[in-house]
């Protein structure tokens, strides 16, 4: 009867979890129910009942991560070490009321923020790697299925309504570049899952038309470098640790070069994906943004608290570009914007952080273990250079960061115990958590 309880227990965990991220998937902009959020879907405003149910539903989430994460308070107080400067940011977010030119939104969005990070704490302490990716698969399935009949069933709301971009696939996002970048997310969480089945050859045709109807070709790029990545990871992983060091550090310099030839051939880049050289006006906002950006360079507007349209320094923007503009269409710069140079700092100390616990990783034998944060960290730089992914209330983003750091820091811990064994022999299941640093 335990046996059966506990069993029954990760099971209701798990669908907690799937909803959860569902939630933060659809940035709380949940089909005719949530707000303002949503009316790029709905394409009408708000009615009373609307902010009521999405009111509602941001309580309902905040609430079950508050029960999950007091549940396993103990565990998450054994693993806080893993969360590192993210904590930090979290914090910061909640701080910058203090500064914030919008002391109310900071106030009222900093805190699920960070309450959001405890839960990518405890997604990632909780539940083993191989469980982590079952769960973001079977939510990243849902979504695609939701979208797919939405798409069908409601046009109206499944299908980008945006002059230049009829017929393309939004689904139960925000817009299609939303949809194309979660469906890349859901097929980078997929091949990282390990050996192909059926079942998950399925779900990867699901996701490919599912990206390819969103008509998101930055999304078609991202998602084919990705999968070259992965391939040079498959490929990595059959050479010694010797060998693969020098791999390494000719695909860095690769990588580099690559960058280089790419910014010096951007018209022709451009050219290849239908895009101008300014990427569609984001050159201008990036530039109007430094403006902004120069006039609280240390501590920024506070979380969530620059774009308010015509209201605030945003009005600036806005009347230089003669549009409205929601964000900085660049994640280093809506960091600078919102936390300032600290707030930014801290961001790329826990990058690189990460980075270099990872490489120590990769230099030894286990390197399949780590696909998943691999692909993950690179996904989060290609989005953020002409997208805000991860500074973003109720961003699914910015959850998975904060468990793939944590995730990159208990594998770090298990890695030194590992080899403190005098190099005996020991078999290690790459999916598997060891047991010596779990409560």
């Amino acid at each position: 009867m335990p046996l059966t309880k506990t069993f029954s227990a990760i099971e209701v965990e798990q669908i907690l979890c799937v909803c959860v991220l569902a939630f933060f998937a659809m940035q709380g902009a949940i089909p005719g129910i949530a707000p303002n959020e949503a009316n790029e879907m709905t394409h009408m405003a708000a009615t009373n009942l609307m902010k009521v149910a999405g009111i509602g539903s941001q309580l309902l989430i905040n609430a079950t991560i508050a029960m999950l994460v007091l549940g396993y308070i103990e565990r998450l107080r054994h693993f806080a070490f893993a969360l590192q400067w993210t904590a930090a940011i979290a914090a910061l977010s909640i701080c910058s009321t203090v500064w914030s030119q919008d002391a109310t939104t900071t106030a009222r969005r900093s805190i699920p923020f960070a309450l959001a990070a405890a839960f990518g704490l405890y997604f990632a302490s909780r539940f083993q790697i191989r469980e982590q990716l079952s769960i973001l698969t079977s939510t990243m399935v849902l979504l695609a299925l939701a979208s797919a009949a939405l798409a069908f069933f409601a046009p109206s709301i499944g299908l980008e309504a945006s002059q230049g971009h009829h017929g393309d696939w939004q689904g139960v996002f925000t817009q299609k570049n939303a949809c194309g970048r979660a469906m890349v997310f859901a097929g980078i969480s997929l091949l990282s899952a390990g050996r192909m089945n059926p079942a998950r050859y399925a779900a990867l045709l699901l996701f490919t038309v599912v990206l390819v109807m969103s008509g998101s070709r930055g999304a078609w790029l991202i998602g084919a470098i990705l999968i070259f990545c992965f391939g040079l990871l498959c490929l990595l992983d059959r050479f010694d640790p010797g060998s693969r060091v020098l791999l390494l550090y000719g695909l860095a310099f690769a990588m580099i070069a690559g960058l280089a030839a790419a910014w010096f051939c951007l018209p022709m880049v451009m050219g290849l994906l239908h895009r101008d050289v300014t990427l569609t006006g984001r050159t201008a906002i990036w530039h109007q943004v430094w403006i902004a950006i120069r006039k609280r360079p240390l501590l920024g507007y506070g979380f969530s608290a620059f774009w308010q349209g015509m209201r605030g320094e945003s009005s600036n923007v806005t009347i230089a570009l003669r549009f409205v503009v929601f964000h900085a269409h660049n994640g280093l710069l809506e960091m600078w914007l919102e936390l300032g140079a600290t707030g930014l700092l801290l961001f790329v100390l826990s990058y690189l952080r990460a980075w270099r616990k990872l490489w120590v990783i990769l230099r030894s034998g286990g390197i399949r273990r780590t696909f998943w944060m691999i692909l993950f960290l690179l996904f989060i730089a290609l989005y953020n250079f002409d997208e805000n992914t991860l500074l973003t209330f109720n961003g699914i983003f910015w959850v998975l960061y904060v468990a793939a750091v944590a995730n990159i820091e208990i594998f770090s811990l298990e890695h030194r115990q590992l080899s403190s064994l005098n190099n005996r022999a020991v078999s290690i299941d790459p999916f598997h958590r060891p047991s010596m640093v779990r409560i």
